[in-house]
């Protein structure tokens, strides 16, 4: 199906994905329309999680969500789904934009960390990003695993 949905996004989609010019509407999640698509195998900080950096707050949401931005902005991108709805109608995909894998990419920047309790696609990106001190990870940083912030602070832990 092609055509214009609620928000300025053109997208088709079908039963194994959706691809079109979606908007970012949190660190790991992005909107064609009213579809909303979760990336798969990974977790940014939540919207209300903050970090320290050196000892000062350090806005790792903000961080995060301006390099998914950044990576969504440069062109088309194609969400694979890789499992059913969740109770909201989203979708958990695997996203990408000109040939790069874009949860890939935030795992590998420190904007987001792989998610295990959901996959272990993202674990060398994850190494990686350790083993360079980038994002997250880079000296200095303390921060709350967002699943453990998530679990704690939102009813029923949704994102």
């Amino acid at each position: 199906m092609c055509g214009t949905l609620t928000s300025s996004a053109l997208a088709q989609a079908n039963a194994t994905g959706i691809s079109g010019t979606p908007d970012v509407i949190d660190a790991d999640i992005l909107s064609f329309g009213t579809q909303r698509v979760i990336l798969w195998g990974i977790d940014a900080p939540e919207k209300n999680q903050t970090c320290q950096l050196n000892g000062q707050l350090w806005g790792c949401y903000d961080a995060s969500f301006r390099y998914l931005q950044l990576l969504a902005g440069r062109g088309e991108v194609t969400c694979t789904y890789k499992s059913d709805p969740d109770p909201f109608g989203r979708r958990f995909g695997v996203c990408e934009s000109g040939g790069e894998d874009l949860n890939a990419a935030m795992v590998k920047a420190g904007m987001a960390l792989a998610y295990d309790d959901q996959a272990n696609d993202y674990d060398a990106e994850m190494a990686d990003a350790i083993t360079a001190g980038v994002g997250l990870w880079q000296p200095g940083v303390k921060f709350e695993e967002p699943w453990v912030f998530r679990r704690r602070e939102t009813p029923g832990g949704y994102r």
